[in-house]
């Protein structure tokens, strides 16, 4: 049986098998910063890689919903100074706001999103008045 000695330390044997892996995670940073940049997310710095790709989960699922009702994203960008419907708006991350927080905020309103067209929905298919 092998000694416990003649292993390769997790970090070690990690960068023998995958000698590129930090310079694709540096990638995959560099373009979820570009990414939520573009979209007008603020950043503060500290935000790990894995809370970016949270971000940009939660970003792309709200952008998402508001296609799939008929919005775009550039006239109701967080910048746009008249949205078409302020409820495509992306929300905006408070000062200091932690990212899952931030993210809990852009589901929610992803949520209400669909609620609302459900809701409607089921009022024209009852009878009901929008």
């Amino acid at each position: 049986m092998p000694d416990s000695s003649d292993r390769l330390p997790a970090a070690e044997l990690d960068a023998a098998l995958n000698p590129h892996r930090a310079e694709q995670q540096a990638r995959a940073r560099e373009h979820n910063l570009d990414v939520l940049g573009q979209r007008g997310v603020l950043l503060f710095g500290g935000e790990t890689d894995d809370e970016l790709a949270d971000l940009w989960s939660a970003v792309d699922r709200f952008e998402s919903v508001v296609e799939a009702r008929g919005g775009d994203t550039l006239t109701n960008a967080p910048d746009s100074s008249e949205p078409e419907n302020p409820e495509f708006v992306l929300p905006e991350r408070r000062s200091r706001e932690p990212v899952a927080e931030y993210v809990r905020r852009i589901r929610d309103a992803a949520e209400r999103l669909t609620r609302f067209e459900r809701e409607r929905g089921a009022q024209a298919e009852g009878g009901g008045e929008a």
